[in-house]
C-alpha cells in the first residue's frame, strides 16, 4: 500500500481557504509597491486580507523617510517612526486582542516541489489536528520588501487556543521550511523584518 506525499501546499490551503474568497481582486503588496510614488525601494510595503465576523483589508508602507496606512475607512500618513510593530499597529487597528497561542510552535521542511521530508509525520499530524479547532479569523499578508518579496505566504489564524503565526519561506536550493508559531503583532513585525527563529 502507497501513500500520496503530503506537501506544505496541502497545509497552506487547509490555513488560508476561509480568506481566499475575501481576497479576490485584492491589490497585491508588489502592486502596491509598483504604485507607491517616489518609493525608495528599501523599505517595507504590504496589503492584508482578513477575515472575521466580515471581511477587511489594510495597505501599509514605510519607506524609512514616511509612512502611509489605508483601509476600511482608515488612513493614516507621517514621518517614519522607524519601527515595524507601530507600522503593523495602525494597519491591523481592526484586529481583535487575543493572547498569542500557548507552545513554541514547531515548523516542517519541504523540497523544492513542496513535498514535506520525511519523518515529520507527528508534526503534520499536530498541525492538521490544530487547524481543526473553531476558527475565530485569519489574515492573509502579503508583503514586498523593497524589490525582494522574501515569503511566499506569511498569516494570522485565530482559533479557541489564541493566536498563532504561519510563514512559509524559501531556503537554499530551492527548498522551503513552513514555521508555525504562537502569533501577535510583534511577532509578524520579526518575519517583516526577516527574523524567523531557525529554531522552535
Amino acid at each position: 500500500m502507497t501513500t500520496t506525499p503530503r506537501t506544505v501546499h496541502t497545509v497552506i490551503a487547509k490555513i488560508l481557504k476561509p480568506v481566499r474568497a475575501a481576497a479576490a481582486g485584492s491589490p497585491s503588496a508588489l502592486d502596491l509597491h509598483d504604485s507607491l510614488p517616489g518609493f525608495a525601494g528599501d523599505g517595507v510595503c504590504g496589503v492584508a486580507v482578513a477575515l472575521f465576523d466580515e471581511p477587511w483589508t489594510s495597505a501599509f508602507f514605510d519607506d524609512g523617510t514616511r509612512f502611509g496606512v489605508a483601509g476600511d475607512g482608515l488612513r493614516r500618513s507621517g514621518p517614519s517612526s522607524g519601527s515595524i510593530a507601530e507600522l503593523l499597529g495602525l494597519a491591523f487597528a481592526r484586529l481583535p486582542l487575543r493572547p498569542p497561542a500557548p507552545g513554541e510552535g514547531l515548523y516542517l521542511d519541504a523540497d523544492e516541489r513542496g513535498v514535506l521530508e520525511p519523518g515529520q509525520e507527528c508534526l503534520v499530524l499536530d498541525l492538521v489536528e490544530e487547524l481543526r479547532r473553531p476558527r475565530l479569523g485569519t489574515v492573509q499578508v502579503d508583503l514586498a520588501r523593497g524589490p525582494r518579496r522574501p515569503w511566499e505566504v506569511v498569516a494570522l489564524v485565530d482559533d479557541d487556543r489564541g493566536r498563532h503565526l504561519a510563514v512559509l519561506g524559501g531556503r537554499r536550493g530551492g527548498r522551503r521550511r513552513f514555521w508555525w508559531l504562537p502569533g501577535s503583532v510583534d511577532a509578524l513585525a520579526e518575519v517583516v523584518e526577516g527574523r524567523v527563529p531557525a529554531h522552535v
